[in-house]
């Protein structure tokens, strides 16, 4: 079985399960990244679905939201490596559904995926010092 994870919108997650290439299960639910990972829980829960089925992930890595796309890349990425299973990133420019996104998968393969950005990320710029440290 495949977990697919999308989260282009910052408010958005979309999860769902695949098997032999069609979707079985889908849903999307209004979340904030801080979410996404109890959401992912609840939502394999409700399914009764085990991270133990789960045989292969397919995450979209942008573009989108920075911090949608570095928090599900990175819950995708932690299964994958604790699991020991394949993983496959997809950029998303269109918005493509995740039936759509299924039907034009390459071969899996991958042991980590990157998020996807369309411009550059301003996480890395100097913060203004305005000499209160803070401290007393």
């Amino acid at each position: 079985m495949m977990l697919l994870l999308l989260a282009q919108d910052i408010g958005w997650l979309s999860i769902g399960l695949a098997q032999s290439g069609k979707l079985i299960q889908e849903r999307t639910s209004e979340t904030s990244p801080e979410g996404y990972l109890l959401n992912l829980h609840q939502t394999l829960e409700a399914w009764s679905v085990s991270l133990e089925q789960i045989k292969s992930i397919l995450v979209v890595t942008g573009p989108g939201s920075f911090t949608a796309s570095r928090v599900s890349t990175t819950i995708a990425n932690a299964i994958a490596f604790s699991r020991n299973i394949p993983i496959m990133g997809v950029e998303n420019s269109s918005h493509r559904s995740l039936t759509e996104l299924l039907m034009s998968l390459p071969e899996m393969g991958s042991t980590h995926v990157a998020p996807t950005y369309d411009r550059p990320p301003e996480i890395t710029k100097a913060r203004i010092n305005s000499g209160d440290n803070g401290c007393d």
